[in-house]
Order: C-alpha cells, then sequence, then structure tokens
C-alpha cells in the first residue's frame, strides 16, 4: 500500500492480480489489470506478437472461468482495414490498444466485441462493487458506461451507490443493426433503452448475420400459409390410414390394434 496526499495506491494478492488506485480528489478510482504476456488463452493459440483485449484480457487477468467464444487481441503492427479475423481470433491494429485498465477493457468490449451476458456476469463478480461503481463515476453520461452500468445491476441484482444518471437522451442497450433486439423499455435510472429479447431469466443474444437478416427478408411464413392456401384440404389433412392410425397409437403409448378399457374397482 502507498500513500500519497492525495492518492493511496492498493494492491491486491488473490487469484487474479490486479491493482487500484483512488483518487480522493476526484472521487474515482481505475483499476490496473496484470496482464502478463503468454502464448496462451483458453487452449487457443495467440496470433504472433499479439496480446489479448477487451473480454479476454478481463477473463485472463481475473482468472474467470467463462468461455470467451471470438476472443480479441491487439497486434504489434498495423492491420489493414483496422482488424482481421486470424483463426479464432479476432486482431486489430495496434492503435486499438485501450491501456491497462479494468475501464479501458470494459469499453474496449462493449465497443468492439460481441456481446457475452456470461463473461461479463462473471466478471463483475470477481471485481469489487465500488471498481464499478468508481467506473460509472468516472464518466457516467458515457455511452459504454451506461451500458455497463445496467448490465451489473441487471446480471447481479445489487445496486450501485451512484447517483441516477442525468435527463440526458437514452440509448439503446444493443445496436439494433448488429442484433435482434425486443420492444426497448426506458431504464430511467440508467437512461438505456433495454431491447434484449427474452426475460430476466433467459436472454437470447442473436446476432444479425447475413444469413439470418436473408431468413427475415425472404417471409418464409408468407410463403407457407400461400403453399398450404394453394393445397388442397384432402393433401394437407392428415390422410387416417391404419399405418397412420398405427401411428398415432405409438405416439400415445398404446399398443396398435388394442382397445384400452377402465376398470372400476
Amino acid at each position: 500500500m502507498v500513500f500519497d496526499q492525495n492518492l493511496i495506491t492498493l494492491v491486491f494478492d488473490n487469484m487474479a492480480c490486479f491493482g487500484a488506485e483512488f483518487d480522493r480528489l476526484n472521487g474515482f478510482s481505475t483499476m490496473d489489470l496484470d496482464l502478463s504476456t503468454s502464448t496462451l488463452f483458453q487452449d487457443k493459440l495467440l496470433p504472433d506478437e499479439a496480446r489479448p483485449v477487451g473480454l479476454s484480457a478481463l477473463v485472463q487477468a481475473l482468472a474467470v472461468k467463462a468461455p470467451v467464444r471470438r476472443p480479441s487481441a491487439i497486434s504489434e503492427k498495423h492491420i489493414r482495414g483496422s482488424y482481421r479475423d486470424e483463426g479464432e481470433w479476432r486482431l486489430f491494429d495496434k492503435r486499438y490498444w485501450p491501456g491497462q485498465t479494468l475501464a479501458d477493457h470494459l469499453n474496449f468490449a462493449l465497443r468492439h466485441e460481441d456481446l457475452d451476458l456470461l463473461v461479463l456476469k462473471r466478471v463483475f463478480k470477481a471485481v469489487p462493487k465500488s471498481a464499478i461503481e468508481a467506473f460509472v463515476r468516472e464518466a457516467p453520461t458515457g455511452v459504454p458506461t451506461r451500458r455497463v452500468w445496467f448490465l451489473y445491476e441487471m446480471l447481479t441484482g445489487e445496486t450501485l451507490d451512484v447517483a441516477e444518471s442525468p435527463a440526458i437522451a437514452a440509448v439503446d442497450l444493443l445496436d439494433p443493426k448488429a442484433y435482434f433486439t425486443g420492444k426497448p423499455k426506458v431504464s430511467k435510472r440508467h437512461r438505456v433503452r433495454d431491447n434484449l429479447l427474452g426475460t430476466k431469466d433467459f436472454i437470447p443474444i442473436i446476432r444479425r448475420t447475413p444469413a439470418l437478416v436473408g431468413f427475415t427478408v425472404s417471409d418464409l411464413a408468407a410463403k407457407a400459409r400461400d403453399t398450404v392456401g394453394r393445397t388442397g384440404g384432402h393433401v394437407a389433412a392428415r390422410r387416417r390410414t391404419p399405418a397412420a392410425q398405427s401411428a398415432g397409437a405409438l405416439g400415445t403409448g398404446r399398443r396398435p390394434g388394442r382397445k384400452t378399457c377402465a376398470y372400476a374397482g
């Protein structure tokens, strides 16, 4: 522990190693992550001259047990087009390196990576609640900040000790251009439009991939209705042949060709 007139530096030594700096004058803290160099992440070999970033950096530094399906890394070199996919990794240009702190990598994850609620929930559980409170106080009106704030309270069920967001324009939790979304509900506390699908107990995250978008624009439901409408009822209806009756009996657990009888005792 290092004391200064306005700054206290704490270093925690646990399963995950990180340090936190609490600024007395400005009332916020930054948590430095231990981003030790490693060539492997969850049995995935890192690209040459690269280091984990965002969710993969958080999971590695905090010893979080959660699978990162498409991890990101920052190259030490320039990448044409800002990023490219290399094997199981998304590799970003070196200018994307966000920094060493928890806030830096949370911001990167919310800006550049697919939303993964399982990973975020376990990351939130792995850090002190005060670190997320400090993250929110540092930039309370920032778009990634408000999303992290909303997700923290939704996923953990805990309320942060921070003032409600001022009356500013609400932002979408999910980008409707990148994800399939539900009917938005505005959270006045966070100034976030909750447009997640499902319920609190089951939240599917579905990206607008070219294949899925293609299915939605093809209007398969209308085509099915049109096909059924042009098909005769005698074809669409199931014909009750002896074979069909036997199949139906099997579906009910009855033995084909036998009647069931009820006996009164």
